[in-house]
């Protein structure tokens, strides 16, 4: 079965970015079942939602100079037993789905660690960004599209999301219902998630 992990940005608790995944993660989920009952012999795909406080992560700081990321091709060879895990869960990914916030015109530094410790099992993955913050995220999901499409040689959906909540507003609760303005960025969600179901399907050809 397909996997696509959902990757959470930030590890700011409480914050946003919680909340905002335990509305995505199902929606996502939902999004691919209605994808793919109009493929022809298609398979579910399993949407895992990654905490970055919890393993395969975290990772902490990458201190070993003995070699770098791209030296390794084989997931198994990563000497730390931790970083280990991880490329062998990124690898068994069939795509991902970047959530995140926007921290200062950019992506969180831990975001950034998450990807840095691996290199060659990020390629060819597909990726779509689903950004947030009080301006909509579109300066952070500028950046990770040059990120991701660039050094880590990811292929990245067209169409992504951009959330903007409203000044004033309490953070989304991690059980419940979502918040109105936020379940306004449903049609959002389904047509970036048709498009990374379409590159997930290309990949599998």
């Amino acid at each position: 079965m397909p996997k696509v992990a959902v990757l959470l940005g930030s590890l700011r608790r409480p914050g946003m970015g919680f909340g905002i995944a335990s509305w995505l993660t199902p929606l996502v989920r939902q999004s691919f079942q209605t994808a793919r009952t109009s493929t022809p012999d298609a398979s579910s795909v399993d949407v895992v939602l990654v905490d970055p406080t919890q393993p395969p992560l975290p990772l902490g700081p990458i201190v070993d100079g003995s070699h770098v990321p791209a030296d390794i091709r084989d997931p198994t060879k990563h000497p730390n037993p931790a970083v280990r895990e991880w490329a062998m869960f990124v690898t068994s990914c069939s795509g991902f789905i970047i959530l995140c916030p926007e921290y200062n015109k950019s992506y969180p530094g831990e975001l950034k660690n998450t990807f840095d410790h691996l290199y060659w099992e990020w390629a060819r993955k597909p990726v779509m960004v689903v950004a947030y913050g009080g301006g909509g995220g579109a300066r952070v999901e500028e950046a990770l599209r040059g990120m991701l499409g660039g050094p880590f040689k990811m292929q990245v959906a067209d169409k992504g999301v951009g959330i903007k909540w409203p000044r004033g507003t309490d953070k989304v609760p991690p059980e419940g219902p979502a918040p109105k303005w936020l379940q306004a960025y449903e049609p959002e969600v389904l047509a970036a998630v048709e498009e990374l179901n379409g590159l997930i399907l290309k990949n599998k050809a």
